[in-house]
């Protein structure tokens, strides 16, 4: 008995580091609204780093699988590509933050290679995370019943709550689907786990229909394809599947009603309707998957049948596919027309969205941001313009409006930014992984839903810019760590201890308290120094000394400046930092109006509408001291 009391405490010692993930990613999402900004997520990276360094030291960690050992070391390697192109890229602390964000999603991707063992402890694992990602979803829904300032969670009459960024909220929801369908699916679940994961997979596409977010849906179908085409269980998901496909397609109406009420007074009505449904749409799926959970267990259906119906539901798609495209070219007259006024649409943004929610449209602006990132690939095409250096450079050749911190491509990003050595090493990463997740995906049905959840989360990253939020990559690289972690079946793997885990846990905690904490703890002195002026002087000094790449200190004293001189004095220390920032440019200009150098304001304001020649603000700015 003592010995089967230790090896449950053992089991679930391994299944806390992976909670502990799924639950920061979680608070990632509520309590900072998915912030990219590095000092709202670098205490969620120190802690990681710090669970990692006790995992090593603690003797339960296992050795990683090589091939996992490969991407691991592939995505390190983009780390320091991006931390070395700081040296050229145009904000070069913006560049040490997305080098920190991979490694921080590194260590995500290692958690669960050191502690998950056998198929029970992957099957463990993904349900944490499934089940957070459910949790997530409904105590979203409940806010918008229960909170004061409902309008606040929307956003042109799409869901932005607990995520700011619409389509990374959808991304957050949707990335856990086809896992809680597995689990539902699952012969061997008991009948209450496998109907409130039906109705966890209800809660999920009803939030991601809230979003609206055709990235998602794009994402969500390949995804799915993948998961149909892995498992060798077709017959046995495919009610699971349908269940919530059906009853959420079903309230198309109620849950995208806010769209059509944005600009009316029935806004907080219909966004409170839409919750509601939500809700209720979660009980039937319960419900749903208790009966068909039920009848599972009550019916056997033969290998031959199974064939038999796995054929003419491949026959079915197929038929579908085929009678689509007859169906376009009978109800199109001109489709070569039809085609060229798409691609017109895709390339803008329309003056008014008309259609019954934000999927029947097309426009958007990443036309022209692929654009401007196509050229700078071209220009540099072996190292790029440095990590996170798109923003800057897309300000001097865009052609919207919009001010965009990244590209809306993974992929684009990569090859802009890092150039062809940047984008072999993320894609090193990404094929190491998950190869191995996709072979698994041929073991069981959880696996092959695990599986599809990696391929969602990538496709969406390639059309998106979801990577940039840690609220959705830590979930991917952790689905990522759990297919690529122990062995194949429940045999123990070999330990890692030794001076290697001594040597690797010593190098988490150097991460931890000098790459993460530095810079955080920067960040927060130089907030201190604007809550409390009368301790700025020294805050802000400390504050430097941590971060020498930060400009905000120096923001921050030019804010607390007294004088005008001492503003423009702290501003012209920020452009030395960065001189291709527009921005910079634009407020030292300002500082030297206001102390009387017009001179001054007129080379600065100069300088940043070169930087920016669309802004109407740094224009007027301009004028004005040309006056």
């Amino acid at each position: 008995m003592i010995n089967a009391f230790a090896s449950r405490s053992e089991q679930a010692f391994r299944h806390v580091p992976v909670g502990l993930l799924a639950l920061g990613a979680a608070s990632l999402a509520w309590n900072q609204l998915g912030s990219i900004v590095a000092r709202d997520w670098l205490p969620y990276a120190i802690a990681t780093a710090l669970l990692v360094a006790g995992i090593l030291w603690s003797g339960f960690a296992q050795r990683p699988p090589t091939i996992a050992l490969a991407g691991l070391a592939a995505l390190l390697g983009l780390a320091a590509w991006e931390a070395l192109s700081l040296s050229w890229a145009p904000v070069p602390s913006l560049a040490r933050d997305e080098a920190l964000l991979v490694v921080f999603y590194a260590l995500a991707f290692l958690v669960p290679l050191l502690v998950t063992r056998s198929v029970s402890d992957r099957s463990a694992a993904t349900a944490i995370v499934v089940t957070v990602s459910v949790g997530l979803a409904l105590a979203t829904f409940v806010n918008l019943l229960v909170v004061g300032h409902v309008r606040d969670a929307y956003g042109d009459g799409r869901l932005t709550f607990p995520i700011s960024y619409v389509n990374a909220q959808a991304a957050l929801f949707l990335i856990c689907f086809w896992p809680c369908v597995a689990l539902a699916s699952g012969p061997a679940g008991r009948p209450l786990l496998r109907g409130l994961a039906t109705g966890g997979s209800c809660a999920l596409l009803a939030g991601w229909l809230m979003t609206q977010s055709k990235g998602g849906l794009i994402a969500f179908t390949l995804a799915g394809l993948v998961f149909f085409a892995l498992t060798r269980e077709r017959l046995r998901i495919v009610v699971p599947t349908l269940i919530p496909v059906v009853l959420v397609g079903a309230s198309y109406e109620l849950l995208t009603r806010p769209f059509r009420e944005r600009f009316g007074s029935g806004l907080t009505d219909a966004i409170r309707l839409a919750a509601s449904t939500a809700l209720v749409l979660t009980l039937l799926g319960v419900a749903a998957g208790l009966a068909y959970a039920a009848l599972d267990r009550r019916t056997s259906v033969s290998s031959q049948t199974h064939s038999r119906v796995s054929i003419a539901l491949v026959a079915a798609l197929a038929a579908a596919v085929l009678g689509s495209i007859a169906a376009f070219f009978v109800a199109v007259d001109r489709p070569g027309h039809f085609v060229q006024d798409k691609w017109r649409s895709f390339k803008s943004i329309p003056a008014h969205e008309r259609g019954s929610s934000h999927l029947t449209s097309l426009g958007s602006n990443r036309y022209d941001f692929w654009r401007v990132e196509l050229d700078l690939a071209r220009d540099h095409p072996l190292i790029g313009v440095g990590a996170r250096g798109f923003a800057p450079e897309y300000l001097a050749a865009r052609r919207s409006d919009e001010t965009p911190a990244r590209g809306h491509s993974l992929l684009l990003d990569q090859l802009a930014e890092t150039g062809l050595i940047g984008l072999a090493l993320l894609v090193a990463a990404v094929a190491f992984a998950l190869v191995r997740a996709l072979a698994r995906g041929r073991d069981n049905i959880l696996a092959a839903g695990v599986a599809a959840a990696i391929v969602y989360g990538l496709v969406h990253s390639a059309g998106d810019w979801v990577w940039t939020f840690p609220a959705f990559g830590v979930p991917l690289f952790l689905l990522l760590g759990i297919a690529n972690a122990g062995t194949p079946d429940d045999r123990a793997p070999s330990l890692l201890r030794g001076r290697v885990a001594g040597i690797s846990a010593a190098a988490a905690l150097v991460l931890a308290a000098c790459a993460f904490a530095l810079p955080w703890l920067s960040a927060r002195l130089t907030q201190a120094a604007l809550r409390n002026p009368t301790s700025a002087p020294s805050d802000l000094r400390w504050a430097r000394r941590l971060d020498p790449l930060a400009v905000e200190p120096f923001l921050a004293e030019a804010t607390l400046a007294r004088q005008p001189r001492e503003a423009v004095a702290a501003l012209r220390r920020a452009v030395a930092k960065q001189p291709d920032v527009s921005s910079l440019h634009y407020r030292l200009g300002l500082a030297e109006l206001a102390a009387g150098n017009r001179r001054g304001a007129r080379v600065e304001l100069t300088e940043a509408h070169q930087l920016d020649p669309r802004s109407d603000i740094v224009a007027n700015a301009l004028e004005r001291a040309s006056r």
